[in-house]
């Protein structure tokens, strides 16, 4: 089968179901219609619809925004422009270094509960089941 009859028979979405499974809204799928970053197809009668590329592209767009890219930079970013994906670089690993800090955070304020634990399950009583 080739690639013009594969996506005839892709599913292609309405803007709504689209913005669901992307976890945005409508509103910003059109933004970013608006913005040149994503051109939706049209039905016959002028409905937006999104196929597999047009939702692959929209959920690029989602994940730079993600990142605290701003409109103008997530464009940048597609366009292939050297020096805001040297930005982008700087983002992701600004992010993983919070994310990273965040959870040994979390690691040592849950390892301070091992030896409450440690002794409620000395203290459990003999007909008690786990």
């Amino acid at each position: 089968m080739d690639a013009s009859a594969q996506a005839l028979d892709a599913p292609f979405l309405n803007p709504s179901e689209a913005a669901r499974q992307l976890g945005v809204s409508a509103k910003a799928l059109r933004l970013y219609e608006q913005r040149g970053l994503i051109a939706p197809r049209r039905t016959a009668a002028g409905w937006r619809v999104y196929g597999p590329d047009e939702m692959a592209r929209a959920a690029e767009i989602v994940a730079l925004r993600a990142l605290g890219l701003s409109l103008a930079q997530v464009a940048r970013v597609l366009d292939g422009d050297r020096r805001i994906l040297d930005l982008l670089s700087r983002c992701i690993r600004r992010h993983l270094r919070a994310a990273s800090a965040n959870f040994r955070q979390r690691s040592k304020r849950s390892s301070g509960y091992a030896p409450i634990l440690a002794g409620a399950r000395r203290r459990q009583p003999a007909n008690w089941r786990a």
